[in-house]
């Protein structure tokens, strides 16, 4: 296995600092000798410390060692030289970016490395646009290979031009023995129940879900909405939900360590993104066995297969969320028909150990090209 390092910028944790820190921690689990770089003061790194201590204090310690370094200047080129003298040091054979805002510090240090430098691996899970000249520069120039989490992300590179054979489709994972049914005991609400995760910004589609609420509401007066995370719009969207008199109906939750017993007291799974790269929320849900509403917007077609494991509608189509969502809730015997067939989708397409597999046959691919 070559040697690693992994780094991601974020600030706060969302789904891609859950995706990169679950890889370092499979190949850490695998025996392998991680490195993984977090932006300075971020959530990330304070999970890092967290488990990593832990790891530490049982029977086997872990292989992951971490370190933060600040991470963004003026587009990023300010901090790349702590990373030139991280990756000096350490001479990885592989570089894993796993966000967009390190790619500018990430690819610079490396740039300035003498031969042999090494691989470099971005991976893209946003489904929009590249950006501008220098970001299509850097991955035609700087970047061995692109990992894109479905191919909806890989037609956005191809449309930046950037060289098909650069690009793999390999998907976010999720952890099938961790969002595993059998595992919660968490008894199902009384009340017909609708859950939603994810982070509360624009692009996740909250306030057509609270419109389709009204919808789903008249025609099923005892439903109730679960709404889990949190985010920039969280305060409008509660002043939305009060505005459209549904705060009986609607519960925020909050940020949620573990969906889990949500999931797990749940009928109904909903994902009204106007923009997703993967959907891995949804695919969670899929392995908790739970029949999935979704819009037909980015990799989400990729993740919820209309009509076997949920329901697909427009993006931004609050009548067609609310009638699919009625659907579900009134055809129980459908809905768990799709919940079984979403969790053997996620078990055969999705499961961490086949997705880790795939990655290190990547890494030994690049690695074997010399």
């Amino acid at each position: 296995m070559p040697s690693s390092v992994h780094i991601d910028s974020g600030r706060t944790w969302g789904g891609g600092q859950e995706q990169s820190l679950g890889l370092a921690l499979a190949l850490a689990e695998r025996g392998e000798s991680t490195h993984f770089i977090a932006q300075t003061g971020s959530a990330l790194a304070e999970r890092l410390r967290t488990v990593t201590c832990a790891a530490e204090a049982g029977p086997v310690p872990s292989r992951l060692v971490w370190e933060a370094i600040p991470l963004r200047g003026l587009v990023g080129a300010a901090h790349s030289l702590p990373l030139h003298r991280c990756f000096s040091q350490l001479r990885p054979e592989i570089v894993h970016i796993h966000d967009s805002a390190a790619q500018v510090p990430a690819l610079l240090a490396i740039s300035g490395m003498g031969r042999p430098r090494p691989r470099v691996i971005v991976t893209r899970r946003t489904d929009v646009a590249v950006g501008g000249p220098l970001r299509t520069f850097l991955y035609r120039r700087l970047c061995d290979r692109v990992i894109c989490v479905s191919q909806a992300v890989r037609q956005r590179m191809l449309d930046a031009h950037v060289p098909a054979k650069l690009l793999w489709v390999i998907p976010d994972f999720v952890d099938c023995r961790h969002f595993d049914p059998a595992a919660v005991t968490t008894e199902r609400e009384p009340r017909p129940t609708v859950l939603s995760v994810g982070r509360m910004t624009r692009e996740k589609g909250h306030t057509v879900l609270v419109r389709a609420m009204l919808i789903v509401a008249k025609a099923i007066p005892e439903v109730r909405l679960l709404v889990c995370g949190q985010g920039e719009r969280e305060a409008d969207l509660k002043k939305q939900t009060e505005t459209e008199g549904l705060s009986e109906a609607v519960t925020f939750l909050g940020f949620a360590p573990d969906v889990r017993p949500s999931l797990n007291a749940s009928d109904v799974f909903v994902m009204p993104s106007l923009s997703e790269g993967l959907g891995v929320a949804a695919i969670e849900a899929m392995a908790m066995a739970k029949p999935v509403v979704a819009s037909r917007v980015g990799g989400l077609p990729e993740s919820v297969v209309d009509g076997e494991t949920g329901l697909l509608v427009p993006p931004g189509d609050g009548p067609a969320l609310a009638a699919a969502i009625i659907a579900l809730l009134r055809n129980s015997d459908l809905a768990q028909a799709m919940g079984r067939a979403g969790r053997q989708r996620a078990l055969a397409q999705f499961d961490r150990g086949r997705v880790l597999d795939r990655v290190l046959a990547l890494y030994h691919e690049v690695m074997a090209e010399g």
